[in-house]
């Protein structure tokens, strides 16, 4: 009878630790390869102006995959940018600015996104993003993207 209460008390102290090890590396697969969480700011009044500006073209470009209700949204993509409210959430948060450019090709590289169709984001829409991602920055200290 002692071996069955050894068995099930070392099945029970496996499982607990099993469940600790998974609650602490959630954070960490969250984190995706050292990015933080994002950090909530307050935005200035011309970031906010400059968004609202800029929201039409983030609707018709961004929010298919970057809200929870957009017809392509999936949980890696909300995890790296979430759109749902503003200021915006996700891993990238802190560096939005920079993102957005990034991936429009205004850095220097190719557009990456929208990730159906890569550089269709132009004209008065791209002014206006890029904008917002201008005001963005100037109500912050610079980061690293």
């Amino acid at each position: 009878m002692w071996i069955r209460g050894l068995v099930t008390r070392s099945a029970a102290l496996a499982a607990l630790a099993a469940g600790a090890l998974a609650v602490a590396t959630v954070p960490l697969a969250h984190a995706h390869h050292g990015h933080g969480a994002g950090h909530p700011h307050t935005p200035s009044q011309d970031e906010l102006a400059a968004f609202e500006r800029a929201r039409p073209a983030f609707e018709r470009h961004c929010f298919r995959c970057h809200t929870t209700g957009g017809k392509k949204s999936k949980p890696k993509t909300l995890a790296h940018l979430s759109m749902d409210g503003y200021p915006f959430g996700g891993h990238h948060a802190d560096q939005a600015g920079a993102v957005v450019r990034k991936v429009l090709g205004e850095s220097g590289g190719k557009a990456t996104m929208p990730s159906d169709d890569p550089g269709a984001v132009t004209g008065e829409d791209l002014a206006r993003i890029l904008a917002w991602a201008q005001a963005y920055d100037a109500a912050r200290p610079p980061t690293a993207p």
